[in-house]
């Protein structure tokens, strides 16, 4: 009589184990709490933040690539892949599938900013979030957390036509994906627009609190004055602390891409001291050849590297 009912126990057991994050990095995490727990092993700025990259994966450098080159350092705690959805037919998520082992064995927290290119804010239908949710879990059932930057940018692609649609129609779709991931063990979804002007700029995109986990911008900084006060300051105060959320820069660098510039802004947001921002949790460079070379790690000589590490524990 006990036997099958052991026997269920422990299926159940494995499950809930194989669903859980092995390296929980935000998952079961406070907002807004200075505590450091649950313990995350991976890269960190000396300033206490949890520290990753966007590889330039197109050109060749993956993450494993990017970990070995940062020496006795840490691997990175997060790892930003980007995904386009290209039809409004479906979505199989192969642009971040194919790294799935990879991440796995570093132990990162991903990044998955899945981009509704080839449909309309419209066509994100029940069906289209499913499909997310299935690829979302096929990381998260190997122990992989995923924060899922749905639509990322919003205010910024809707310019050029890469998304289509406006911000009613955004936050109906950010609310269909929502509800089909909202339930899945170790996925949090992370809303982040575009710098704007003005603060008033964002709301019209913002999903309501209750739809997010995680709140960032992305910003590339243009002069050595930066510091996340006078860049992030205001946005940080609207999203993350009035409604306690997670704080993640998923994606900053500098223009221009001079070194003294890049270091600058590398040792502002990985070495000062920023304990005055207990919401602020993840930082990820955006370690990419394109319009600039963003990098910091790959392709750097020794000295710049060096300086580079310093920023870290």
């Amino acid at each position: 009589m006990y036997l099958p009912l052991l026997l269920l126990f422990s299926v159940l057991w494995q499950e809930t184990l194989a669903k859980t994050p092995i390296n929980p990095l935000l998952w079961f995490r406070e907002p807004c709490s200075p505590n450091d727990s649950p313990y995350h092993p991976g890269l960190r700025g000396r300033n206490g933040v949890y520290w990753g990259w966007n590889p330039d994966i197109e050109r060749g450098d993956n993450i494993s690539m990017i970990n070995r080159a940062t020496g006795h350092h840490a691997n990175a705690s997060t790892v930003s892949i980007f995904s386009q959805i290209n039809s409004p037919d479906g979505f199989d998520g192969h642009q971040l599938l194919r790294h799935l082992d990879e991440i796995k064995g570093t132990g990162a927290a991903l990044i998955a900013s899945v981009m509704p290119n080839g449909l309309s804010f419209n066509e994100v239908t029940p069906a289209i979030a499913a499909d997310i949710a299935k690829v979302v879990r096929q990381f998260t059932d190997q122990g992989i957390e995923v924060w899922l930057r749905f639509a990322h940018e919003m205010n910024w692609y809707v310019r050029p036509g890469t998304y289509r649609g406006n911000s009613t129609q955004f936050v109906k779709a950010w609310r269909t994906v929502h509800s089909a991931v909202k339930d899945i063990e170790g996925c949090m979804m992370f809303w982040c627009p575009n710098n704007a002007k003005t603060m008033d700029l964002y709301e019209e995109w913002w999903p309501g609190p209750e739809y997010v986990d995680i709140v960032g911008m992305d910003i590339y900084a243009s002069k050595t004055t930066a510091n996340f006060r006078n860049i992030y300051g205001g946005f940080y105060e609207a999203y993350a602390k009035k409604y306690r959320k997670h704080f993640v820069i998923p994606e900053t660098a500098t223009k221009p891409d001079t070194a003294e510039l890049k270091q600058s802004w590398l040792k502002a947001l990985a070495s000062d001291d920023l304990s005055a921002y207990p919401c602020l949790k993840s930082i990820s460079w955006f370690e990419l050849r394109k319009s600039f070379d963003y990098r910091v790690v790959m392709g750097q000589g020794n000295a710049a590297m060096e300086k580079t590490l310093g920023n870290f524990r």
